[in-house]
């Protein structure tokens, strides 16, 4: 049976006012959420290119900084990176649905970088938060 909320046609129907004033106040609560928690203690996380630029002493210090955070505060690290993997998921919703109908090859080329970008967000970040709280699992 054919869903018409998953049509391929130019028109959206997910696109419609009330979804996007939903996906905006869902963001800016996200947001208000993530500065609460954030301000409780930053939770450091250096990605693969930042650790690439930095010196191997500059990299020990920085991923033991992490898992010391980590360690110190498993549960607010992980709610960190899952509203922050929730905020990025909602960013890529709120870009597929502000697409232009009709758009010029660069502007798709920059279209779909920012989906990779917030995409790849999303998951590393879930990820985080799952690693986290598998390093972290009670021995019962």
């Amino acid at each position: 049976m054919h869903d018409p909320r998953y049509s391929t046609t130019l028109e959206r129907p997910l696109a419609s006012p009330e979804t996007r004033r939903g996906l905006e106040r869902a963001l800016n609560e996200l947001d208000r959420i993530l500065g609460c928690v954030s301000d409780r203690a930053e939770v450091p996380y250096y990605g693969p290119t930042l650790l690439a630029s930095m010196s191997e002493k500059d990299q020990s210090m920085a991923l033991h900084a992490e898992q010391a955070r980590y360690d110190q505060n498993p549960e607010d690290s992980a709610v960190h990176f899952c509203i922050t993997s929730a905020i990025a998921l909602l960013e890529v919703s709120q870009a597929l649905l502000n697409q232009a109908s009709d758009p010029t090859p660069q502007e798709q080329q920059r279209q779909w970088a920012t989906l990779v970008a917030y995409t790849k967000t999303a998951g590393r970040s879930a990820y985080r938060a799952a690693s986290i709280l598998t390093d972290h699992t009670p021995l019962v």
